[in-house]
């Protein structure tokens, strides 16, 4: 047992050497452009793109973010094996949502994506006039490279309107009467019926 933690740390030894020599005979450019060169050869061969879909973008809500979220939430209760349940104020209707770092699957005209909702703390923020929350939230959409023109813009605009569709469902609808027998609340205006 103690050559083996002998030969163990000869190895650590060499391999520190080794690293120390690499930093001091190759300069910082020269090894930035060799990871820039291992990262194009890596995605020639790799068969898929990724799209990062923010929650904030830069200091405005991203709308594709919200989206995105209410259109997954109208399919992952069927499909999803760890979900996150919401309801909103006033509202009669349950949402499901990805729970942090999970995935999913979709398919949209005989294309499958994944997407996957990452959550990451966010760093010490220096002064800001808008706070930013704790959290940096977003999705990552994966797509194969070939279907990437055939579904991209036709997705996405399908998620919009089919978000646009739940935001109206959900959207409670006040009735009004202009009665002169109708209860009035404590500034004089009529009282609203909620009607689902």
């Amino acid at each position: 047992m103690k050559e083996y933690w002998g030969s163990l740390a000869s190895i650590l030894g060499v391999l520190a050497f080794c690293q120390s020599l690499l930093q001091v005979l190759f300069p910082p450019e020269l090894r930035f452009a060799t990871v820039k060169l291992f990262n194009r050869i890596f995605n020639v061969f790799n068969s898929y793109c990724y799209f990062d879909i923010t929650e904030i973008d830069g200091v405005n809500t991203n709308e594709l973010y919200n989206a995105v979220q209410l259109y997954l939430s109208s399919s992952v209760s069927i499909s999803g094996s760890r979900l996150s349940l919401t309801r909103a104020l006033n509202s009669s209707v349950i949402t499901f949502g990805l729970t942090n770092n999970d995935t999913l699957f979709d398919t949209f005209n005989g294309v499958t994506v994944l997407w996957e909702h990452i959550v990451t703390q966010r760093q010490a923020q220096t002064f800001s006039w808008r706070p930013m929350p704790d959290e940096k939230r977003g999705f990552t959409l994966r797509i194969k490279k070939k279907d990437k023109s055939l579904i991209l813009d036709s997705y996405l605009d399908y998620i919009m309107e089919k978000a646009s569709d739940i935001r109206r469902k959900n959207e409670d609808r006040l009735l009004y009467t202009n009665s002169r027998g109708g209860s009035l609340d404590s500034r004089g205006h009529p009282l609203g019926v909620s009607v689902i």
